[in-house]
């Protein structure tokens, strides 16, 4: 078993159908992928109506021929908002993948970690204590759908989200218990322009508070851009950041994580991100390199 096992974004590749992108991903040489649900909406033509046995049964045939599993499917449906109406159609919409998720063969349903404004809006209002409190309410709720079915939910940190540091992500864990949680760790995720350079100690901390929960892996690198005319990473200084697919700028250095995992976790699925159809190949060798030089050996952060 090599170090991590690579796998892709589903809407990182070429436009196709759902089964199209499967097989692109087995073809170039993936081993898994994440599934996210509006693709997967959007390419069958349904809504969480349509997450039926037949539906999965279907894909898993697909999956199978082209020698790829689903590692994570998406719900990225916001858990923080205040808005009552709004987040019972979110846990009819997790409920909804949990159940699908199991009809799949059993794999994790990924979410991000909201924000606590009906409009998801990135604002300040994210790194309050009560921001803090309304995501782990809402994701105490669907964790209890997650055991009900046997299922798993992962959420993904992130700077723009409520849960924008690995101390957050620690509290959140240790406040809501739930066999059924655990954490994709996307390192990228958690930087902007004004900690860029601490990069690696950021990383370090994460993997120190929340290592044993870390179920799947994002790679990704990044830019950083002079100007916040655009939404993403802002931090008011004036900059943002950009990312791509690991390897791709060498702003960051996701060996170590690749050496963590080979140590901690050997195997577990790494999925690029922010990649496009003419990157793709090659932050699939960027991991590999990165596997390969690692082994099972331990490089320390």
């Amino acid at each position: 078993m090599g170090a991590i096992t690579p796998g892709v974004r589903l809407h990182d590749l070429p436009q196709g159908t759902v089964e199209e992108r499967i097989r692109m991903a087995g073809e170039l040489g993936f081993s898994c992928i994440q599934l996210p649900s509006k693709v997967l909406y959007a390419s069958m033509g349904i809504d969480r109506g349509g997450l039926t046995h037949e539906l999965a049964d279907h894909l898993r045939a697909v999956l199978d021929e082209a020698g790829v599993s689903v590692t994570v499917l998406g719900c990225y449906k916001n858990l923080a908002t205040p808005d009552r109406q709004q987040l019972m159609d979110n846990f009819a919409e997790y409920e909804a993948c949990l159940n699908f998720a199991q009809m799949l063969g059993g794999c994790p349903v990924g979410t991000e970690t909201g924000r606590p404004n009906a409009q998801n809006r990135v604002a300040d209002d994210r790194m309050t204590d009560e921001a803090l409190d309304a995501f782990a309410d809402g994701l105490a709720h669907v964790c209890d759908r997650a055991e009900a079915v046997g299922g798993q939910i992962l959420i993904e940190p992130g700077w723009n989200e409520t849960v924008n540091m690995p101390d957050r992500c620690r509290e959140v864990l240790e406040r809501v218990s739930s066999p059924s949680l655990g954490v994709i760790y996307d390192p990228v995720s958690l930087l902007h322009p004004s900690v860029v350079d601490e990069a690696q100690e950021i990383t370090a901390r994460m993997l120190y508070l929340c290592g044993s929960k870390i179920r799947a892996l994002h790679a990704k690198d990044f830019e950083v851009v002079d100007n916040e005319d655009e939404a993403g990473w802002c931090d008011g200084t004036g900059s943002r950041l950009v990312c791509h697919g690991v390897g791709e700028t060498g702003r960051y250095d996701f060996e170590p994580v690749v050496a963590w995992a080979a140590a901690a976790c050997p195997g577990i699925p790494c999925v690029v991100e922010n990649s496009v159809p003419a990157t793709a190949a090659d932050c699939l060798a960027t991991l590999e390199h990165m596997s390969a030089r690692c082994g099972a050996s331990h490089r320390e952060l």
